[in-house]
């Protein structure tokens, strides 16, 4: 059972991946596809036999790959997160473990269950944007929302997210496998070093953006937020890892021979905490603040245990160094913000919930930060209310919140998150999809909070400890667990966490037949109900009667007559209307324009609400002339038509490059 869950995650994440890397980059960076799929190849293969060196390179792109991107004139976008995360399954999928859990006992049932939550659903959400009919994801002019979001787009969130979640977890997992038996040394040469110096990369450029050129590296709507978002194409991704790392600087910088640790240290520190503030980020903020805070913790403890009974403080020589550094470093990073254009924390209105200062009491600001957030929270709780057990899908929340937001709040939103992890994730996977990662999270916080063996080094403990809990408390206000290169931090940092309290993969024990049995009732359950709410209120022609927008495919817009007469619409071979009822009746007329009908009749199938209501030959002389009754209490009609084949009046002498089908009058009703 172990070869066969990691075979059907395994599966399920490489389809998602696939599937990501086409509507990734099949309309703007074709090239990609071929040499993504390379990479792939290469770290499957070369992965097997030298892990180490491919997980260095490949780390080395996480936080830099969009810059490389926007650097060579390309559009940039989190889905083009792919180039790298695509190779970097072929990395985790390298070698005999790869395809077996490697998780210890008390993280097992959660993190295998949250796996096979999202591996069972993400098919059935992806295809449910798709009307469950994959042909009409090129189609133009489909709109999924009141907003337009089309199919296209809508399926690359819903894959986007599943691979944030599944590669994340994977990645976990395959840690143990490489590292968990006395490879804590191998483990930061590998994979700690690396991100940490590609993260100075980025926070130095966060820096030059916001002191120098906020157009530098800077793509999308960040340089007009004036928010610097460093190498990683996105401001709060910036400031997330920026604030993850400021304090493992510290970790690291102890390592090295003296005078390097106090330099080393200060820096790190100091780029980091110039990277949060020149993205703006307020929930970055806080992450650094307390992540530091941990840091002056330890930092206090380690002395009173290493000072023992006389204990004296450190000397002024041993201070000077790091003080004089730290103001050297904030007197330049202020003179440098002072005189650029970046909007900070406190422009962004960070001071009005502060306690005692801000115009806002603590009650209000409690309920601003943690629950309404902008209309966002109302709108996450009536989708959780309305959807509690199976949610409205992975993937899904940035598609429907406008629309759940105008029933929640009265008016809409731009498509962003729900503004907290936890309440994202309960929107989106409902309770029953929800009860691994909560699971997890207890799990989790057991083990971050509990006594360390005694041969543990307690200061990297602690400070990791510190990290951590802040990247849990960020999350209950913001979504930095949004972004792939954010999440594949954290599951970094949560590994050396737990392989520096001693929690080694060993501890793995087979589960009970009760056990799988239970997890696999859950999976179904939960993609059971997924799959019913696709097929029912959830599916995108039944939320546009709920939400009133104009729902279709495979047929034009109406063409309209010169005396004032109806027009009519071209269709696909397939076409699909939901009309609003007008009358009694919709006297539907339709018929074809192909100059060999006579001799090759076409044949015709028209629906009515999935009932068929015409199917025969038609010729070009003849039409179809339809009373359709309105359905009873219904406010729209859902009119469906097929045709055998196309026509192209280019190979008839025509000037008209169209591909044509049938033709329907504009619906008219009585």
């Amino acid at each position: 059972m172990n070869q066969l869950t990691k075979g059907v995650v395994i599966a399920s994440t490489l389809v998602a991946a696939f599937v990501e890397l086409y509507l990734a980059t099949r309309l703007t960076y074709v090239e990609l596809i071929g040499l993504v799929t390379a990479g792939f190849v290469v770290a499957l293969v070369a992965g097997a036999w030298r892990p180490g060196p491919v997980t260095t390179l490949l780390l080395s792109l996480v936080y830099v790959a969009p810059a490389i991107h926007v650097a060579l004139g390309r559009f940039e976008s989190a889905s083009l997160e792919i180039a790298w995360a695509l190779p970097l399954l072929g990395l985790i999928l390298s070698g005999r473990d790869g395809w077996r859990w490697n998780l210890p006992s008390r993280f097992r049932w959660p993190l295998v269950a949250w796996a096979l939550i999202i591996s069972a659903s993400w098919p059935i959400v992806f295809m449910r944007e798709l009307d469950f009919r994959t042909w009409i994801l090129p189609l133009p002019g489909v709109a999924n929302t009141s907003i337009g979001i089309t199919p296209w787009e809508a399926g690359l969130a819903v894959t986007y997210w599943a691979l944030v979640n599944l590669i994340g977890l994977l990645w976990f997992d395959r840690l143990f496998g490489w590292y968990a038996d006395g490879g804590l040394a191998e483990f930061r040469a590998r994979a700690i070093y690396p991100l940490a110096i590609v993260a100075l990369v980025a926070c130095f450029t966060g820096f030059y953006q916001g002191a120098l050129d906020i157009q530098f590296l800077n793509p999308h709507q960040w340089p007009y937020m004036r928010r610097a978002a460093g190498t990683l194409g996105d401001a709060n991704s910036l400031g997330a890892i920026a604030a993850l790392w400021a304090p493992v600087f510290v970790v690291l910088s102890r390592r090295l021979p003296n005078p390097w640790p106090a330099i080393a240290g200060v820096t790190g520190v100091a780029l980091a905490a110039l990277g949060v503030a020149m993205s703006g980020s307020r929930s970055a903020l806080i992450g650094i603040t307390l992540g530091l805070a941990a840091v002056a913790f330890e930092g206090l403890m380690a002395w009173r245990r290493s000072a023992g009974p006389a204990r004296a403080m450190p000397s002024m020589k041993q201070m000077a160094p790091i003080v004089a550094g730290l103001v050297a470093l904030v007197i330049v990073g202020w003179l440098a913000a002072s005189g650029s254009s970046v909007a900070s924390v406190v422009s962004r209105g960070f001071l009005r919930y502060v306690p005692f200062y801000g115009e806002v009491g603590i009650g209000q600001s409690v309920y601003e930060i943690f629950w309404e957030r902008y209309g966002y929270g109302p709108a996450a709780v009536l989708m959780i209310k309305e959807h509690p057990l199976s949610g409205t899908g992975i993937g899904s929340f940035h598609t429907l919140v406008n629309d759940f937001s105008v029933k929640a709040n009265g008016w809409k939103l731009v498509p962003d998150n729900a503004q907290s992890w936890y309440r994202h994730m309960l929107a989106e996977l409902g309770v029953l999809g929800s009860l691994p990662w909560i699971a997890w999270c207890a799990v989790f916080g057991w083990t971050l909070f509990s006594r360390s063996p005694p041969a543990a080094d307690r200061f990297t403990v602690g400070v990791l400890r510190g990290t951590l809990a802040a990247f849990g408390v960020i999350s209950m206000m913001g979504m930095p667990g949004q972004s792939m290169p954010v999440v594949l931090t954290f599951w970094t940092l949560a590994f050396w966490f737990v392989l520096e309290k001693g929690v080694a993969a060993a501890e793995a024990k087979p589960w009970s037949p009760v056990v799988w049995g239970a997890t696999f009732v859950l999976v179904i359950a939960h993609a059971g109900l997924t799959y019913a709410d696709a097929r029912g209120d959830l599916l995108p022609r039944n939320r546009s009667t709920r939400f009133g927008w104009d729902y279709r495919y495979g047929i034009s817009n109406p063409e309209r007559s010169a005396d004032g007469a109806p027009g009519r619409r071209w269709t696909e071979l397939r076409s699909l209307s939901v009309v609003p009822v007008k009358g009694k009746v919709l006297k539907f007329v339709g018929w074809i324009d192909h100059p060999d009908a006579d001799e090759r009749p076409v044949h015709v199938r028209v629906w009515a609400d999935r009932t068929i209501v015409y199917d025969d030959d038609l010729k070009r002389s003849a039409a179809i002339f339809l009373d359709i009754p309105a359905p009873p209490g219904k406010t729209h009609m859902v009119v469906e038509t097929e045709i055998s084949r196309m026509w192209r009046p280019r190979d008839f002498g025509r000037d008209d490059p169209r591909t044509l089908g049938l033709s329907v009058r504009d619906w008219t009703w009585e």
